[in-house]
């Protein structure tokens, strides 16, 4: 199910591979060694004793799912094998632990700034309606307490659940009429579930700001909810790279190589290798990489095309201010807006 970002990982790793092999003052190569586990738990436990097994192998790229699950993390801790996660949005991990682990994103949880932000300075709402999926409640949950507490300076939060199953949408519509509501936020990251709010919503006349983060992004809101889906905002952990200006010559090379644009987690995909050859490269000796190379992770900071990858040294987590970003849809497509620190309401509505 999740070959589609697997692939985009596969190519922004080849890429990286290939410029650092180029680069005429390396200190040492590089090689990409790609396991496909098919998004199947138990094959991902069996990849990665294969990857432990081979000394060759001195950082692990992964996994590639919507999920860090707590069991393979720490069979590659085990390992003492460095993992560096580009794409999952949850996980099973408990805070703290993993020595050998990188997280190269905010989880979907900690995206809540980026809305926060954007009903503050972009698009600022006095009367926010928050709607929390009881479909999804841990990213519910976390959504409205980060609202909870620190929601815009001087406007009023409204609260009104959404139940399970199919009831309940066009209640939270009109209730997002009725109460004079200028923004509804969806804590929730079910997309097709979404696609049903913004289609009540719209149905309602409702024509205020519509937040949301993470997941709720996805095929099944954009198919689901149709011309509904435009003026939705999101919040996410990637860009588009056709969309940077940093990004303009590994977007080029990524259609040249591949004969299409990057995919989403590609870029970001791209710079993780590179963090992996600057903490490689800073380690004693070529004998101790692969034991050494986890805890160089953290202390490294790389500027890479998306953004500068740097961690907090005593919570292992990566800082992440500038690694949330909006993205606002537009005739049915995602448009990238920027680092949510930059996205400011223009005079044409762009939101730039």
């Amino acid at each position: 199910p999740g070959r589609v970002t697997g692939l985009a990982h596969q190519r922004g790793a080849q890429l990286a591979v290939a410029d650092h092999n180029s680069r005429k003052d390396k200190a040492f190569r590089l090689a990409l060694r790609t396991e496909d586990d098919a998004g199947d738990p138990a094959a991902a436990l069996r990849v990665a004793g294969r990857l432990a097994a081979d000394p060759t192998v001195v950082a692990v790229l992964g996994p590639t799912g919507s999920v860090l699950r707590a069991d393979l993390v720490q069979r590659y801790g085990e390992a003492r094998l460095a993992t560096v996660v580009v794409a999952a949005g949850s996980s099973t991990v408990e805070s703290g632990t993993g020595l050998h682990l990188c997280l190269t994103r905010p989880l979907d949880r900690m995206l809540t700034p980026g809305l926060i932000s954007y009903l503050t300075r972009t698009s600022p709402a006095t009367r926010i309606l928050l709607v929390e999926d009881a479909a999804d409640p841990g990213l519910a949950g976390e959504i409205g307490s980060a609202f909870r507490e620190a929601a815009p300076t001087g406007a009023t939060l409204l609260e009104h659940p959404l139940a399970r199953g199919d009831a309940g949408f066009d209640a939270v519509a009109r209730k997002a009429v009725s109460s004079g509501a200028d923004a509804v936020v969806l804590g929730g990251g079910d997309a097709s579930r979404a696609a049903r709010l913004a289609t009540a919503l719209a149905a309602e006349g409702f024509t205020g700001a519509r937040v949301a983060a993470g997941p709720a992004l996805g095929p099944a809101f954009l198919d689901g909810a149709g011309a509904a889906a435009d003026g939705w905002v999101f919040a996410e952990a990637y860009t588009d790279p056709a969309a940077l200006p940093a990004a303009r010559a590994f977007t080029a090379a990524h259609r040249k190589r591949f004969g299409a644009p990057p995919a989403t987690w590609a870029a970001e995909a791209y710079d993780a290798v590179g963090l992996i050859a600057r903490a490689a490269g800073t380690t004693s000796a070529s004998g101790e990489v692969r034991s050494g190379i986890g805890g160089r992770l953290v202390r490294t900071e790389h500027r890479g095309i998306v953004r500068t990858l740097a961690f907090d040294a005593s919570t292992r987590q990566v800082r992440i201010p500038d690694g949330i970003f909006l993205h606002r849809i537009e005739q049915g497509r995602p448009r990238f807006l920027g680092p949510y620190g930059e996205v400011r309401e223009a005079s044409d509505g762009s939101g730039r």
